[in-house]
């Protein structure tokens, strides 16, 4: 039955056709799907078999517009299927070539060692060839439709041929750590496929019996394992040479196992346990396990974390909702009113971050957890000048604190490996000579406590924005106890040793490493002396290098205001809390401008330009040091620089309309941001919703959920408010599972813009203060039912 008739047709729906039940039909919001084929191609190959890419021009772009992607956080796969063919690129997030890189340069490749940077590696690939009988199947087919299902996580194919029909599903099951794939045929004896792996660097291929194994080791020694199980309800199985050929089957499952010998652990050289090993525990999980049992328990652990959050943001007109994906969105650049688009990329954002980012694996990189390129777009590497922290904004507002821990444990392992860079870096030395306490980072990090390309020193203070708003949602004490404090106490010891002192009337301030001209030190002529800047800083890929950047500011101010709280919280280190807040109380702080904006340098610059990068508005959003309520006149000032920047030009970024969107919902401007929303999906975004910087980067698919978070609810000012940035395009809608600080969870509705039917959940009772409708009050929280623990996909911590 094709897709269409699924979504639309009173008609009784199949249980066989894509596994939807007459009883639960898919809406226009929770399916990616296309009714064309996708163009399949062998890797670095400039061509398909017949001569030709389709529309694209190079296999690169067909990687990032066609496929659609599962992953367990660990293991993944990006999906392309023909009625002849279907390609499986695989990924396991620790395949990495480079080291700890001690020089810190930024050289990348296959064959890069452990002095060098290097870069996430694909895992090689999954061909499928179908066939009728000996020959190769045909290339047309009558209803076509290959989907990704929201609801569960499970990658769908259907169509017929000859008067069969087929059926394929693949999901990434994180109980079982495989990829599970499972191909049907409505008429016995009809399946017949060829299964070979293609890798993209030096491995030893073969196939005995049913399974194909892959093996290799990368220059920098980390080896690499994988094996594919193909099992045939009827028909045969039979190996020859590097592949697996079943004949007249009824169905076919196939499990995909991928490792390596990676260990987040510096102290162990991040060398962990050999990857046969881990893969005879997953075949002993997963070869006596059925189809249906794998399925079930995948779409129960799924469902207990997806299923959390539930948005409607109105009703799409029925003609446009019929429309495949790439047709919605031509539809929408031209008449931006989809609601239920709008809906279903806010939880493709959810579902690409559970997909991607999961308690005991490595955290989500520029490009989640999917690569095809052997020297992939700046290494797929952890960039920390806004792409690694955009990708979490939405874990905890969006009810997937677990997704989070995998970015702090992170944060934690790479420490030690930078602390060595650091305190190697005579420029960071103290006064007396002494290496700086603490540590930094570089823009670019690897997996090996590796830094490369420019220092970013101001990192560290993002990531610790991370480390306690962690905290700060799920009011952890433990968790604040042994893993955040300690850390952000580091950090801030880096600052204290590292901050530069002023004299009066800013007397030693130095831009680009010489004093200003007279006419511009008389801008800092309200200068006490004893101000604290953070020295040679830079707004990140904007403007000159010098003292006192605000956007290096504003983060010291958040890290040290948040550092107070936490040793207040725990009772500790009193009075180096109070020094603590002396010194942030002698931070060069926020300024005006002459044209009333906010000032991105202590001198007064009037940056009028589209840049992509909104570095001086960190207080805005994601810190919370300027807010209407507190700071009006601040907040007013921000305001005005934000429009400077406009949108169009350089301000076109995958990146830049998450964080704008952000940004006006702060201001209390719903329209403004609903507009930022509208940009993402008009200009960055693929057939498939992934989105494209360009390249393809996942950053703007996750970061939107963050954004659209606060559209509808914030809590960073004290309290709840409800609703705070009203959407026109939105009249009416409803929300469920949304998260508050203080871990409460909020559902409400809104019609004609007023917001009803509000209930807070809480685990202990708790009367909490919420802003709704312009009017405060005081309400009390509901019980909250527990929910289902996330099962780690893997545990790389040491």
């Amino acid at each position: 039955m094709h897709l269409q008739s699924l979504l639309f047709s009173a008609l009784s729906v199949s249980a066989v056709s894509l596994g939807w039940s007459a009883l639960d039909k898919p809406s226009a919001s929770n399916l990616i799907w296309n009714d064309k084929p996708a163009v399949v191609v062998y890797p670095q190959a400039d061509k398909n078999p017949d001569g030709s890419l389709g529309k694209y021009k190079k296999p690169s772009a067909v990687w990032e517009a066609e496929g659609y992607p599962i992953g367990n956080g660990r293991v993944g796969a990006m999906i392309f299927s023909a009625p002849h063919r279907e390609r499986f690129a695989l990924n396991e997030i620790s395949l990495w070539s480079g080291g700890p890189n001690p020089g810190g340069g930024y050289g990348y490749g296959p064959n890069a060692g452990t002095n060098q940077f290097g870069n996430y590696m694909p895992f090689g690939d999954l061909f499928v060839d179908f066939k009728k009988g000996d020959q190769p199947a045909s290339v047309s087919v009558e209803d076509f439709t290959r989907a990704l299902d929201l609801r569960d996580g499970i990658y769908k194919v259907n169509y017929k041929s000859d008067g069969v029909t087929y059926d394929r599903e693949a999901f990434a099951s994180t109980p079982a750590n495989v990829l599970v794939i499972n191909y049907r045929a409505s008429k016995p004896g009809s399946f017949n496929a060829d299964f070979s792996v293609n890798c993209q660097v030096d491995a030893d291929i073969s196939a005995k019996g049913p399974v194909l194994t892959w093996k290799g080791t990368l220059k920098n020694g980390m080896n690499f394992e994988g094996r594919v199980l193909v099992r045939a309800k009827g028909g045969t199985v039979s190996a020859s040479g590097d592949r697996i050929s079943v004949k007249d089957a009824d169905s076919c499952t196939v499990v995909v196992a991928m490792e390596t010998d990676y260990l987040m652990d510096y102290k162990k050289d991040w060398k962990g346990e050999a990857p046969s090993k881990k893969l005879d525990r997953y075949a002993a999980k997963s070869a006596s396990t059925d189809y249906a049992a794998l399925k079930q328990a995948h779409i129960a652990q799924y469902k207990s974390m997806f299923d959390r959050v539930k948005v409607d943001f109105g009703k799409t007109e029925p003609e446009v909702a019929k429309l495949p994906i790439p047709e919605r969105l031509k539809s929408y650049k031209n008449k931006p009113s989809d609601p239920d688009l709008e809906e279903t990329m806010f939880q493709f954002g959810r579902y690409l971050l559970l997909s991607s980012s999961r308690p005991g694996t490595l955290p989500a990189n520029l490009q989640g957890l999917w690569n095809e390129y052997v020297s992939p777009p700046w290494a797929c590497d952890y960039h920390n000048n806004i792409n690694v922290q955009m990708a979490y904004w939405g874990a905890e507002p969006a009810n997937l604190s677990e997704c989070h821990q995998a970015l702090i444990d992170y944060v934690e392992a790479m420490a030690p490996g930078c602390r060595d860079a650091s305190q190697a870096n005579k420029k960071f030395n103290t006064k007396d000579g002494k290496p700086v306490r603490g540590w930094t980072v570089r823009t670019s990090q690897n997996i090996f406590g590796g830094n490369g390309w420019a220092w970013n020193i101001p990192g560290n203070a993002w990531y610790a924005l991370h480390i306690w708003e962690h905290y700060a949602f799920t009011g952890d004490r433990k968790y604040l106890e042994k893993q955040a404090y300690p850390l952000m106490k580091e950090i801030c010891h880096f600052w204290e040793d590292h901050l530069k002192e002023l004299g009066a009337k800013g007397e030693g301030f130095l831009s680009g490493g010489k004093p200003l001209k007279e006419e511009q030190q008389k801008e800092l002529a309200d200068i006490k002396a004893g101000t604290l800047v953070a020295p040679d800083g830079w707004s990140p890929e904007h403007g000159p290098r010098e003292d006192g950047v605000m956007h290096d500011q504003q983060l010291i101010a958040e890290l040290f205001t948040n550092t107070i709280k936490a040793a207040r919280i725990l009772g500790k280190d009193a009075a180096w809390a109070k020094s603590l807040e002396g010194k942030l109380k002698r931070l060069a702080g926020n300024k005006i401008g002459k044209e009333g904006n906010l000032q991105e340098w202590m001198i007064d610059r009037i940056p009028k330009t589209d840049h992509r990068h909104t570095s001086h508005l960190f207080a805005v959003f994601p810190g919370n040091q300027i807010t209407k309520l507190k700071t009006p006149k601040l907040a007013e000032a921000a305001r005005l620089s934000l429009e400077w920047r406009g949108t169009t030009g350089d301000s076109r970024r995958s990146w830049t309309w998450p964080w704008r969107t952000a940004l006006w919902a702060r201001f209390g401007d719903g329209n403004k941001a609903h507009e930022m929303f509208e940009g993402l999906l008009k200009y960055n975004t693929l057939p498939n919703m992934l989105t494209t910087h360009p390249p393809m980067q996942m950053d703007g698919n996750f970061g939107i959920v963050g954004g659209v978070c606060e559209i509808l609810l914030q809590s960073h000012a004290g309290g709840i408010e409800i609703m705070p940035s009203p959407v026109d395009a939105w009249p009416s809608g409803s929300v469920k599972g949304l998260k508050a600080r203080g871990n409460i969870t909020v559902d409400f509705s809104w019609k004609n813009g007023k917001v009803g039917n509000v209930k807070l959940y809480s685990e202990q009772p708790r009367v909490v203060p919420v802003r709704v409708n312009g009017s405060v009050t005081r309400m009390k929280t509901l019980p909250l039912q527990p929910k289902a623990a996330a099962a780690p996909a893997a545990d790389r911590k040491g």
